[in-house]
């Protein structure tokens, strides 16, 4: 008879249907998956499709692949130059209407700004005026067209208030609306 060992219990863990031997004790075995093979024919079957691209490629055109290499990059350069020669056109067609527009803005600020220039400094030249200072005259101006209206005490005060207000600088015209009303003396 042969003596007792003192031999270790063999333990086997189950895993995922695969069953894992530990001989030696109550030590961990790491998981091994099956190793899966279609990932090596895939790759195998795009590199043969690639060969046998060249080789059909190669049948029905003459030049090597070094010349058809740097056609395609020429044709590569070609292409990228037009695009870039139309991106160019647009953008500066965008910028031309983009300065157009500006002036556009800039215009009718400065008249904005200018017709209210064109009002206070008619109305600062009224109020200077003696005959005309207490009456009470609206001016407005549009497009450097100033427009007075209201009351007159008299045809020359009248008169007078439309060379006052033709005198700055960006009037184009006067339009007197002021109405000559004998009752309407000014106050002094």
């Amino acid at each position: 008879m042969e003596p007792l060992r003192n031999e270790p219990p063999v333990v086997e863990l189950v895993h995922h249907d695969t069953v894992l031997r530990d001989d030696t004790g109550l030590r961990p075995v790491a998981f091994q998956p099956t190793r899966r093979r279609w990932p090596g024919v895939l790759a195998a079957a795009v590199i043969g499709a690639g060969v046998a691209a060249i080789a059909v490629s190669s049948h029905y055109d003459p030049r090597s692949v070094g010349q058809r290499l740097d056609a395609s990059i020429g044709d590569a350069k070609a292409t990228v130059a037009a695009q870039t020669a139309t991106l160019k056109s647009e953008a500066q067609a965008l910028g031309e209407r983009s300065a157009a527009a500006t002036d556009s803005v800039a215009e009718r600020t400065g008249t904005a700004v200018s017709d209210a220039g064109i009002t206070a400094a008619v109305k600062a030249a009224l109020a200077a005026d003696p005959a005309l200072s207490a009456i009470k005259i609206n001016v407005s101006t549009a497009d450097g067209v100033v427009t007075l209206a209201g009351p007159a005490p008299d045809d020359k005060s009248r008169d007078r208030a439309a060379v006052l207000a033709a005198a700055p600088e960006g009037v184009r015209s006067v339009d007197n609306r002021l109405v000559v009303s004998p009752g309407t003396a000014p106050c002094g």
